[in-house]
């Protein structure tokens, strides 16, 4: 069946040709829901609660399931957890996975979570999530999403979000797992300076396909939205890339800013991007910039007189520019595991 995803919020020409994003896709009857293991020393001063939910679960990707996994997190006020805690899926055969992540970071509370999703065959996975997560005042959340499915394999993640007074929310989204792979966000900046930090990183290649719609409001004084993107693609992969920082009424002294950068390896990969702000308040700042295109040919050309070879010295331009996000994770031997294996992806 069509299917029309990810359709912009506010619709440009439709000459760029970003509006939405069109695919053929076999929506899966879900018959059973992967499992997951939560890890961590901090799990214990969590509360956690896991529902199967027989109902119609929405999100603003487009698509609809009819049963999913609702897992509900909370961390209670006042705690602060140093120690990373991982939400691992594993999928195997034909699990599919229709799930909503919810995380609500009560007054001064602090915590750091790893979502993972692997694959452990070569089987057709499903994976549709959404995730609420909510940041009461003085309140500090890191969530970093790595998909590591097979290439075969389907991933859509809807985030969704909302930031109070002097809180901060910042998600790190490592991708390469998946032959289609959609993801949207709708975060908004609720409180004085909430702020609101976006890292993402993808790979495509093959015959991939990636479609990236975020829409990040700023509703309140001195609140800061910034988003960026790394990307680097192959082969015949696809890429559309949207990001939209919206200055609402009353967003005094805000700050938006948004960069996405794409090396392109090949002469029949595509890519497209549509970088926008949207402003109803005066007094704000506001930034945004895109660049695709191959490698520079000075960089190139420096590191090939010092002895390494075209592809090697493609690969190392595109980490240093991973770098600088995988860095941000709060786990240094998640980092570790991510450069070794999206090295060998490149």
């Amino acid at each position: 069946m069509k299917y029309q995803l990810n359709q912009l919020a506010v619709k440009t020409t439709n000459h760029f040709r970003v509006n939405h994003f069109e695919v053929e896709l076999e929506k899966p009857v879900v018959k059973e829901i992967a499992e997951y293991k939560i890890e961590g020393l901090g799990k214990n001063q969590l509360k956690i609660k896991q529902t199967i939910k027989d109902k119609k679960m929405d999100t603003r990707i487009g698509l609809s399931f009819d049963k999913y996994l609702e897992v509900k997190i909370t961390v209670p006020k006042g705690t602060m957890i140093k120690e990373p805690i991982q939400l691992i899926y594993q999928f195997q055969k034909e699990q599919s996975l229709p799930s909503i992540i919810m995380i609500h970071y009560e007054e001064s509370s602090s915590a750091n979570f790893i979502v993972k999703y692997e694959s452990v065959d070569s089987f057709v996975h499903w994976n549709y999530t959404k995730e609420n997560v909510v940041l009461e005042e003085n309140a500090k959340g890191n969530i970093t999403y790595w998909n590591h499915l097979n290439h075969n394999s389907i991933n859509m993640i809807a985030f969704e979000g909302e930031v109070h007074d002097n809180s901060e929310l910042t998600h790190n989204l490592i991708d390469y797992g998946g032959n289609i792979r959609v993801y949207n966000a709708f975060i908004e900046n609720k409180g004085y300076q909430a702020n609101n930090f976006f890292n993402m990183i993808y790979i495509g290649k093959e015959k991939n396909k990636i479609d990236i719609n975020f829409d990040f409001k700023n509703i309140s004084k001195k609140s800061i939205n910034r988003l960026v993107v790394e990307g680097a693609l192959s082969d015949w992969a696809e890429k559309i890339f949207r990001g939209t920082i919206d200055f609402k009424k009353g967003s005094i002294d805000a700050v938006g800013e948004e960069n996405e950068n794409c090396v392109l390896l090949s002469d029949t990969c595509r890519s497209r991007s549509l970088p926008m702000l949207l402003c109803e308040e005066e007094s704000v700042v506001g930034s945004h910039g895109e660049s695709s295109g191959k490698v520079s040919k000075d960089k190139l050309f420096y590191l090939m007189s010092r002895g390494f070879s075209k592809k090697e010295a493609e690969h190392f331009i595109v980490m240093a520019n991973f770098n600088r996000i995988l860095n941000e994770i709060p786990d240094e031997k998640l980092q570790e595991e991510i450069k070794e294996t999206i090295s060998s992806e490149i």
